[in-house]
């Protein structure tokens, strides 16, 4: 019985040691699946430099006029949506709390946005209640930390990148201002695509000065940060934030074109641009883990 004892007493520290140096379970390298809500703050901009150069052609005495115009309308609202994230997860190391994972992407988000008014605002650009949808598109890659991990519970930040496509599709508003803001344009109230869609032509057929660029699909580089939760192995909860960093040139045009009327000669420069950005992006998503 002594012996026994001593043997116990030997051996068992020993054994316990070894299975302490182990990890009683962490989670597993695989497929998963989440999807959830999102809230996104958007902002956008149309700003807007025009150079009027008029001269009179009188010979001997031409007389020159010119004016400067400068206008600045900015715009905010609220996009309300979902995504479907679906990859895989590899976890490194002797006790698995770190790992990495690799993603495909969708989101789509629908709200409004309004003008922010200023004194150098353009009205035929102030909108009100202006239909808004922001689709997103692509791929990402995210670094993942445990604190805990028990095998069957888990809880750690993720953070990592995703880049993809990023489309805005505008519609129309209460005022739609912009139907009569150009000549040659599509008569009525259009949406807000349509509008820089014809504007685009318009350009190209009547101002061959200009060069304009009308793309409401984009590049898109987006920061994703948050925490994540496994409440068992096969189920979990994320919650996070994600950052676009790119402001979508939506439409601009740019250069100088010039007509003849008589003794008038007027040259025109015009330099605008049309950007959107969902500034910041806060989610919550139910995790499926395979």
């Amino acid at each position: 019985m002594a012996i026994r004892q001593k043997l116990v007493n030997t051996f068992l520290p020993g054994v316990l040691g070894l299975f302490s140096l182990l990890p009683l379970g962490a989670e597993k390298s695989g497929a998963f699946v989440e999807a959830g809500f999102q809230y996104s703050y958007a902002r956008g901009s149309f700003k807007q430099n025009i150079t009027l150069q008029e001269t009179i052609m009188i010979p001997g005495m031409p007389y020159v006029f010119k004016a400067t115009t400068q206008a600045a309308n900015p715009y905010d609202g609220n996009l309300y949506g979902g995504d479907i994230q679906i990859g895989y997860k590899l976890f490194i190391g002797e006790t698995r709390r770190f790992g990495l994972r690799f993603y495909g992407f969708f989101s789509g988000q629908k709200g409004y946005a309004n003008s922010v008014r200023g004194s150098d605002s353009d009205s035929h650009f102030i909108v009100k209640d202006l239909n808004a949808v922001n689709i997103f598109y692509g791929g990402g890659m995210d670094m993942l930390f445990n604190f805990y991990d028990d095998g069957e519970h888990s809880f750690g930040i993720f953070g990592g990148a995703m880049v993809g496509g990023s489309s805005w599709f505008m519609g129309k508003d209460k005022y739609c201002n912009w139907a009569n803001a150009y000549n040659h344009g599509t008569t009525g109230c259009v949406t807000l695509n349509q509008f820089f869609k014809d504007q685009a032509r318009i350009n190209s057929e009547h101002y061959p000065g200009l060069k304009t660029f009308f793309a409401p699909n984009f590049l898109q580089v987006i920061v994703n940060l948050g925490f994540r939760l496994n409440l068992t192995k096969h189920q979990g909860l994320e919650v996070g934030v994600r950052i676009p960093i790119v402001d979508d040139p939506y439409y601009l045009d740019k250069g100088t074109y010039t007509t003849k009327t008589g003794i008038l000669k007027r040259s025109v420069n015009v330099n605008s641009i049309v950007t959107f950005r969902r500034n910041i992006v806060a989610f919550a998503n139910y995790v499926i883990n395979f």
